[in-house]
C-alpha cells in the first residue's frame, strides 16, 4: 500500500473513532472532534495510544476531519438510506462499529466524486476487519453493495464539511 493510501486509511480510521464516539458520548460533532484532538494527537497523550508521530497524525487529521463532519452534517439522510438497504435489520440493532463504517462509506459514495465508490467499499471493508467482529465485513459489503446500486450515477461533487471550525 503506498504512502498516501496508508494516509488515507488512517483517516477513514480516525472518522470512524470519531462518530463511534460521537454516537457514545451524545457530544457535538465540534466537541467530539475536540476531545479526540486533545486526546490522541501526539503531542498531547503522552502514551501515544495510537502509536503515531505528530507529522502522521497532521496528515491524516483534514481528511478525517473532512469525512467526519461530512457525515455527521448528513446522519438523517444517510441512515435513512441505510434503514431501507438493510432488510429486516433496525439500525439501533446495528453494531454500532458496522454502522458507523457504513455511514462514513456511504457518505464517501453519496457525497465525494473525488472518491471512487469502490474504493470507500474495499477501505471500509478492510478496516471492518480490524474493528468489526466475524460478521462484519459481510453485512457490511451487503448493506454497501445495496446502497451503491441505488445510486445515481451522476452524483454531486465533493462537498465541503458543514462546519468550519477547526477543533
Amino acid at each position: 500500500m503506498s504512502p498516501r493510501a496508508q494516509g488515507r486509511r488512517l483517516s477513514r480510521e480516525i472518522a470512524l473513532q470519531l462518530l463511534f464516539q460521537l454516537e457514545a458520548g451524545r457530544q457535538t460533532p465540534e466537541e467530539s472532534a475536540l476531545f479526540y484532538r486533545q486526546s490522541f494527537d501526539p503531542r498531547q497523550d503522552q502514551e501515544n495510544d495510537l502509536g503515531l508521530t505528530a507529522e502522521t497524525f497532521d496528515s491524516s487529521w483534514p481528511l478525517a476531519r473532512e469525512l467526519f463532519f461530512g457525515t455527521a452534517a448528513h446522519l438523517v439522510e444517510l441512515d435513512a438510506a441505510i434503514a431501507q438497504a438493510a432488510d429486516n435489520w433496525r439500525l439501533d440493532r446495528m453494531a454500532q462499529v458496522d454502522l458507523a463504517l457504513i455511514r462514513l462509506a456511504f457518505y464517501e459514495m453519496r457525497f465525494r466524486r473525488d472518491i471512487p465508490p469502490k474504493v470507500s467499499l474495499n477501505e471500509v471493508l478492510e478496516i471492518a476487519k480490524n474493528y468489526g467482529d466475524a460478521d462484519s465485513t459481510a453485512f457490511i459489503n451487503g448493506v454497501l453493495d445495496r446502497l451503491l446500486s441505488e445510486l445515481p450515477k451522476s452524483q454531486p461533487g465533493p462537498q465541503a464539511p458543514e462546519s468550519t471550525k477547526k477543533p
